[in-house]
This record gives structure tokens, sequence and C-alpha cells, in this order.
């Protein structure tokens, strides 16, 4: 039906230039020569060979000539391409299209697909079914992964043209490409087109350089209009200049969906801090794409709930980003964490500072993967097997850290170490809490838990040390990567709403045994049910967490449709996905996340160990936000705190029955870092709370004023 109309339609749009006396037979000709020239598709084959056993793509080329017309576009482009393979084991291969001007598109990708061969798999992405859900030998017509529709932008389809074919596991089993075709046609699925959006738009130019591993300079444009449209054709108005730009991630550079790092610089090269889309200023930018997160909305609920707990966490923003002309999706424009006075925010560590108490701080340390200088850590972890997890050096970096800085942070760590692995671990003196932030690692024990995160506690892990001036004590945070978190993995058990995360155990990246032995310790377990359930009266509250990911999807209900055209994931099976993809749509997706939710809080519920000493637990756990000192005070208090939103404040002291003997401050803040005095010489000696309220979320401390 398609067919005929487009035939129809263009014979009528011809026909207007005839003249009045145009025989009936001329019009009949014309439609019936469109419609033969619709029907006609052009068939180019190409031949097979051995592909390469070594983890690097070996290249099948394809010379097209003489295809009419030359362009490719939504008109006539690109409709279908089959291949013939034969292998083994075809989770290990990746299998991808490379056209004349360079536009790579992904046909299947590894863990997507499984069993022996594709034997006559022909991708086509207006088919019904995602080759993710076929079975092998795949014959058929399956959607692939990729979307063809990026080919058919007016470029040239006449050239070489590449089938590109990736064995990633070297050295097991070897395959053939046994031949493979491209069929363009009048039915081409049509490339996405962005004119204009509610969401912000940034554009990168990189003057025909590929995007790799290693940094490029490049153009970036930002259009952000607050509450109206934004339109490509409009000026960029939140930032124009040169950046510096690479593709970043570990795991994640496999999908055909990559993200990015930038650097904000300027004409000169020089880097440059910027306030990107109303977030502070700074000059360290991650463009996450979210791509094995169906929902778009993981990363954001991630960050934000443990930053309303109280912590510094990465402000992210939503956006549609254009790359060189092509439309690239939703991204989420996130800050890098790094240290500064908007990030993490520690003192400032030179090569100077080698000697006490200069030494005993800065420091931003990371468990993760081995593929960046560091340590292993001095015990083993969960694993059950003498496998160690790996620090790595965030700041200062590890071309920056001197040797004796070095010696101290490790120095730090071991200790640290060896007090968790000792009989009086749980010592309030010599214990583990004279290392660390306690009230830290439990909120950071409960964002993990209540997502189930699989990559919690053994990768992506920050922990930073202020002075010893300073507090000197070891906090985790900020959190960092959560796009296969909250029920979106398949591996780890982490897909079960019941049990517990810290004890998944892995042989290769595995956690460390603090967890363990941070529940075996009472005061330990008291703050966090204590925590958990005031938690759970906001914050954690379903409605809450629902609350923004309703508000999430609203946003993005527009620029999500174009997304998952440009990215067919919708209905396709991408590892380490474990929901069912049959029929897939995104409002099942967050249906799906929802229900989750609701079954992994109410286990937590149910399952979080110790008992809460009302008054007493959360009060020790408000050190996350609020200092107030002296503690004895007399006529003065001092009192500082940290907001990271604009936010409505309220700063009050309570007598012990919760009545307000004192009201310093109430109106709204801006984010940063407040201290202030308040005036104590009216209130008689005694015991008073200090109660902070940022946008109703309320922390305490306990304090006495002293009768001299």
């Amino acid at each position: 039906m398609k067919k005929n109309l487009f035939a129809v339609s263009a014979t009528l749009n011809y026909s207007s230039i005839l003249s009045k006396g145009a025989k009936k037979n001329s019009a009949v000709f014309i439609l019936l020569f469109f419609f033969s020239l619709h029907c006609k598709a052009q068939l180019f084959t190409g031949g097979g060979g051995a592909i390469q056993n070594n983890g690097v793509e070996t290249y099948f080329n394809l010379p097209v000539s003489g295809l009419s017309p030359a362009q490719i576009d939504s008109v006539h482009g690109i409709e279908q391409v089959c291949i013939t393979i034969a292998h083994t084991s075809l989770t290990e291969l990746y299998v991808s299209l490379q056209s004349p001007s360079g536009t790579i598109v992904e046909l299947s990708a590894g863990f997507s697909s499984s069993g022996t061969n594709y034997t006559n798999t022909c991708f086509d992405s207006q088919a019904a079914t995602s080759v993710t859900l076929g079975s092998a030998p795949y014959s058929g017509v399956y959607k692939p992964i990729g979307y063809i529709g990026r080919f058919n932008t007016a470029q040239t389809g006449n050239g070489t043209w590449k089938l590109m074919v990736k064995d990633f596991l070297p050295s097991l089993d070897s395959g053939t490409v046994i031949s493979w075709s491209i069929t363009f046609g009048n039915s081409p699925p049509h490339p996405v087109l962005l004119t204009s959006s509610n969401l912000p738009l940034v554009i990168i130019n990189t003057s025909g350089q590929t995007l790799t591993d290693n940094e490029i300079t490049a153009d970036m444009g930002i259009i952000s209009n607050g509450a109206a449209r934004n339109y490509i054709t409009d000026p960029f108005n939140n930032y124009n200049n040169k950046i510096a730009i690479n593709i970043r991630g570990s795991s994640s550079k496999i999908w055909e969906k990559k993200s990015y790092h930038v650097e904000t610089r300027n004409l000169a090269g020089a880097e440059i801090n910027f306030p990107i889309l109303g977030m502070p200023a700074e000059s360290d930018w991650d463009l996450i794409a979210p791509y094995q997160d169906k929902s778009l909305v993981r990363v954001s609920l991630s960050y934000d709930l443990f930053r309303q707990m109280g912590h510094y966490a990465p402000r992210v923003k939503n956006a549609e980003v254009i790359i060189n002309n092509e439309y690239r999706g939703i991204y989420l424009v996130a800050e890098k964490p790094k240290r500064g006075a908007n990030r993490i925010d520690i003192s400032k560590l030179t090569p100077l500072d080698n000697s006490f108490p200069d030494v005993t701080g800065g420091y931003i340390i990371k468990i993760d993967r081995t593929d960046e200088a560091g340590w292993f850590s001095l015990l083993p972890g969960n694993s059950g097997a003498p496998t160690h997890f790996y620090y790595q050096y965030v700041y200062p970096k590890d071309t920056a850290i001197t040797t004796t800085q070095k010696i101290y942070i490790k120095s730090v760590l071991d200790s640290f170490e060896t007090v968790m692995n000792a009989p009086n671990f749980a010592d309030p003196v010599t214990g583990y809490q004279k290392f660390i932030d306690v009230n830290s690692f439990v909120d950071f024990f409960i964002i993990n838990e209540l997502s189930k995160n699989v990559d919690a506690y053994r990768l992506s892990t920050y922990l930073f040390k202020e002075k010893s001036t300073q507090g000197g004590k070891i906090h985790i945070g900020p959190v960092w990567d959560y796009d296969i978190a909250w029920h979106n993995c398949n591996y780890g058990n982490s897909f079960d709403p019941t049990g517990w995360g810290y004890q998944l155990p892995d042989t290769t990246y595995p956690s460390p045994t603090w967890w363990a032995r941070f529940m075996q310790d009472s005061n330990f377990v008291n703050k966090l049910n204590c925590r958990w359930n005031s938690l759970r009266q906001n914050l954690l509250n379903d409605n809450y967490t629902f609350g923004y990911i309703d508000s999430t999807v609203n946003t993005l209900n527009e620029a999500m449709q174009r997304n998952f055209i440009q990215w067919p994931v919708l209905g396709a099976n991408i590892f380490p996905n474990p929901q069912n993809q049959n029929g897939a749509t995104y409002s099942g997706e967050i249906t799906d996340l929802k229900n989750w939710i609701t079954s992994r809080a109410a286990w937590l519920d149910a399952n979080i160990p110790g008992t809460c000493i009302v008054g007493i637990q959360e009060n020790e756990l408000s050190g996350n936000l609020l200092r107030a000192y002296p503690n004895p005070f007399n006529s003065n208090l001092n009192i500082s705190y940290k907001i990271y939103e604009n936010a409505n404040v309220k700063t009050e002291l309570l007598n012990l029955l919760g009545d307000q003997v004192l009201l310093h401050f109430n109106g709204n803040k801006t984010a940063g870092a407040y201290t202030e005095e308040i005036s104590t010489a009216q209130l008689a000696a005694g015991i008073y709370i200090i109660r902070l309220s940022v946008n109703n979320h309320v922390y305490h401390q306990k304090l006495i004023k002293a009768d001299y």
C-alpha cells in the first residue's frame, strides 16, 4: 500500500506541470513509470573470507557503482543488508556496516545473539522483530540493533561499503563470512531529523575528525531557551566555544551510542570554567549516553537521591545531542567528579605538600578496574578467592601525585583495612570510626542496596579524604555509574528484589569485606536502621520516587520517541537487560522500574537490621550536612552546612520537647556552603537541638549550652 501511495503522489506532482491538453494515456504512462521505478530494487553482493580471530575488526569490501540515483536518502536508499556467516558462537561476534562516507551502523552485537551461524539473515529497520529476539541460524528478516536510516542522509551510495566483523573473544572460535549483500530501493527507513526540542540542544562539530578514546579539539554550541522551545536555527546562547572531546567509559564503549568526556576551552586552546546549562562553572563534563537504560532515568534518579540525602553527587541535565550534523539522541550532560568547591570540596594538594599536616589531604581515589594507575588493596575482597580489589588515583592524578603522597594515602587505607579485619574493629575509639565518616558510609550503603547496583562497592566507587586539620576522615562518594542498577542487570542476582547486594561475590572485581563487617557492628546497624526509616518517611518514600520518575518521563516524552528510532533498543535484548523484551514499550519499562522499586523497598523495610534509638541515631547522622560548634556552647553558636541545589532553608533551635526556642533563618538560599553565627545569650543553660530543614528534609544535632 505504501508503494502505491508513493507512486500516485509522484505522478500527481509531476502531472501538475503538464498542459491542460495532455492526453490521458500520458498520465497513465507516467503512473506506470513511477510505479515500476519504485518497485525496482538494486542488489549488490559482496564476497567473504576468514574472520580474524584476534579481537579486531575484519573488513569485507563491496564496491558499489552505477547506483541510480547515486544519492541515498529518505526517497531512495538502503532498505536491507543480508549476511551468511559460519561461526560456532555468535555471542563473540559484532557485525556492522560502514558506508563510503564513514557512517557505521551496528547490525548485531555480541551477547545479544547466541548459537551457531547466521544463514541468510537479513536486516531491515522496518522489520517487526529485533534480531536479538531471534534464534540461530536467524534465517529471515530482522530489525538490526542499529538503525539503517542513519545511512539515508543524502550521502553517496557509490563507493566501497564495508562489512565489519569483530570476534571480540580471540583465540576461542574462528569463523568465515560466506557472502553478504546490500539492497537499495524506494522504501528506505528515513533518517531522524531534529528541528526543535523542549530539551536543550548540544551541537558538536569535529571538522571531520573521528571521535576515539584520544582527545581531539572540536567546536560545541548549546541552545537553551529556558521554558521556551529550542530550535536548531537559534543562536548558541549557553555555550559557544572550543572543547576537547574523547570517548569515555569502560564496558559502555562497546555500545554503538557512545558516551563522551568534554573539556571546555577557549579559542587559544586553554581550559576554561563555564556554567554549562546553569550548573556551577567548571571545565570537565561528561555526556552520558543512556543506552542500556531504556527508562532514561536511572542515573539521574540515583544522583538526585544521594544529593538530597546531604552529599555531593554530580548534577545532570537532559539534552538532545547532534554531532557532525547527525542526531545522536538523548544524553545526560553531567558534572565529572573532581576536586572543586562545587564538586568534591576538599583541599588542593600540590607537589609541595609532603609533610604533616599538609600531606594528609585532600585525596580522591576510586575502587575500579586496573586500567589506571593505583594499587591493590591490602586484604582480599569478598570473592572467596585471594583476589584483591584495586584503588585508582583520581586526585592528585598519577602524573602529579608525589611518592610521599602515594605512601601516605596507601598507609591510611591499609590501616583502615587492617582495623576492619581485627577483633576490635568496632571499638568507638580505636576501631573503624577513627578512620571513616560513618554517616557517608551508611547513606552510600542505603542508595546502593535500594538500587541493588551490581557495580556498587566493587567498581566506580569514589572515596575522598580531607586534611587532618579539617576532619581528616575518609568519606565515600559521590555515587557514579548507575545505568544497570534498579533492575537493569541479569547477572549477580541483582535483578532479584530480595537479598543483599553487598553479599554478591565476584572473583574478578570483588567488593571490600568492610560491608559485611559493618553489618556485624550494632552501632552501625542501629544507625542504618534509623536512617533508613527516617528517609522512608520522605525522600525514599515510593510516592516521592515515583513522582521524580513521572516528572522526568514527562519532560523526556517528546525526545524519547526520536531517541528510540535512532537507537532502536526498545524491544531488543541489550546485554545485560533482565526484562522480557517481547512487545516491550517505553511505558512498560517505566512500569517495570516502579514495580521493582516497590518490591525492593518493601524487602528492605522488612530486613534492615538494628534498632533505631529515636533522637540519638538520627542526630548523629546529621553530620552529613550540618555541623554546629562549639559543643558545649555559651553565648554564641556557629553552624556550618552545605546545600547542593537552590532550596528553602530553615534553621532553628528546639528544646527537648521539640518546641522552637529560637528561629535563626527561614527563606530561600542558593546552592553553596554556609557558616553562620547564632546569638544564644538569651537561652538558659541546658540541652538543645539545632534543626536544619532543606526543602522539608530535616537534619538535627544535639547541643549543650554550658552554664559558665
